[in-house]
């Protein structure tokens, strides 16, 4: 009886459940494809650029005609200019001998970790 109750239930709610699934569901909105159209581009005209009036040069200033050697010598010093002609060239230094006997190549000894290490006794027991 129960089943049959259940089932007469499930009945009625099945054509409303349909009807509810019918109203929320949508349909897809068609849009139209979109197209663009080619935008008319203008070239550009660019106005030629016009340098701005050179202006007139600056006035040259000139440094005063100095006599180094009328200064120098006023003030009771001599100007000596050596001339690169008369200069003695640059002559390296021999390397100097040695005199007597060279001395004697000890062989290298062994680094104290690649040795082997021993127990040495210092006193009698």
């Amino acid at each position: 009886m129960q089943r049959e109750a259940e089932a007469e239930a499930q009945a009625q709610r099945e054509p409303v459940a349909e009807a509810a699934v019918a109203q929320t569901v949508e349909h897809p909105r068609v849009e139209a494809p979109r197209v663009e159209q080619p935008r008319a581009e203008e070239p550009r005209v660019e106005q030629p650029r016009v340098a701005p009036p050179a202006a007139e040069p600056a006035p040259r200033y000139e440094a005063p005609r100095i006599d180094a050697k009328e200064i120098l010598s006023s003030a009771g010093l001599q100007m000596v200019e050596t001339d690169s002609a008369k200069a003695k060239p640059y002559v390296p230094e021999p390397e100097p001998v040695q005199l007597g006997r060279p001395r004697r190549e000890r062989p290298a000894t062994p680094a104290a970790s690649e040795t082997e290490l021993v127990q040495v006794e210092t006193h009698n027991k």
